[in-house]
């Protein structure tokens, strides 16, 4: 049986996704060297060797789900789904990188414009897919749309106070408990909205940026940044389902002692005999 797959490591292959350029620099590295001291030649290995070193993180990553998935299965766990639905998020960052790697080796102006949007149809499934699966499976948050009322929306009570009401709707459609409090989660919530398409400065890379190495620079900055904010609701949320599982295992591990203690007061009682059980069932006649 395979062994599951920890948290931390969970956690640390999730930095190396937003470590990828790293990785396909290093790539692009081991590509210089092999043809050192010769200049390395434009053909398709040229791009294709950093694009799959950038691929690496992704798939360890969807490696770790489908491990888990397996396990699941195993369990027969109800939910084992989820980790399948992971990988498939994975899988749609393997996607883009593949389209740009492809659109490095065509020289045509028509193939580049189909190859280019392509990959803003990508970019946005992999954007909306992965946003999503933070707020609701990584975050913990608006599980249950339900919980968004009409009274949520509308103007608090008279004579109530001004924060109490944003405050118990926030955590009626975030999550009850906040550690960070509802106006810094839902500050991280926007934060990580916006930079999850931050790939929408390339529409506006000459006028913003004075050049493409500042360009890659600045966006590798907004991931970090992501990552940073990420990285707080992601261990508040892992510690606060591990406290529920541990407090499950308890109540559990409690009632078990308390009905292994009956059957043991049970089994201290004296039996009626059977002359004693014909004698109650007479009299109750």
């Amino acid at each position: 049986m395979p062994r599951a797959v920890p948290f931390v490591d969970v956690f640390f292959a999730d930095a190396m996704c937003s470590l990828s350029k790293v990785f396909f620099d290093w790539g692009m590295l081991w590509h210089l060297a092999l043809h050192y001291p010769n200049p390395v030649p434009i053909d398709l290995e040229y791009i294709v060797i950093p694009s799959i070193a950038a691929s690496i993180p992704y798939l360890i990553r969807a490696r770790q789900c489908l491990v888990m998935h397996s396990i699941g299965k195993m369990k027969n766990d109800p939910r084992r789904y989820q980790h399948m639905l992971n990988a498939v998020k994975y899988s749609t960052s393997l996607w883009p990188l593949l389209v740009s790697a492809y659109q490095k080796t065509v020289d045509s102006e028509s193939s580049k414009q189909k190859a280019e949007t392509l990959l803003i149809v990508l970019f946005v499934i992999n954007s909306t897919y992965s946003l999503a699966w933070d707020v609701i499976m990584d975050w913990g948050m608006m599980q249950n749309p339900q919980n968004f009322t009409p009274e949520c929306a509308g103007a608090p009570a008279i004579g109530a106070p001004t924060g109490t009401k944003q405050q118990t709707c926030a955590k009626a459609v975030l999550r009850p408990k906040l550690r960070y409090g509802a106006l810094a989660s839902i500050a991280i919530l926007i934060c990580d909205t916006v930079l999850r398409y931050s790939w929408l400065l390339r529409f506006y890379e000459k006028r913003i940026f004075p050049s493409p190495d500042v360009y890659i620079l600045s966006s590798q900055l907004f991931e970090s940044l992501r990552r940073a904010l990420w990285n707080l609701l992601r261990v508040e949320w892992e510690s606060i389902k591990q406290k529920k599982a541990a407090g499950k295992d308890a109540a559990e591990a409690e009632q078990q002692s308390l009905d292994a203690t009956e059957a043991e007061q049970q089994s201290f009682l004296p039996t009626p005999s059977i002359k004693m059980q014909h004698r109650i069932i007479a009299s109750s006649k």
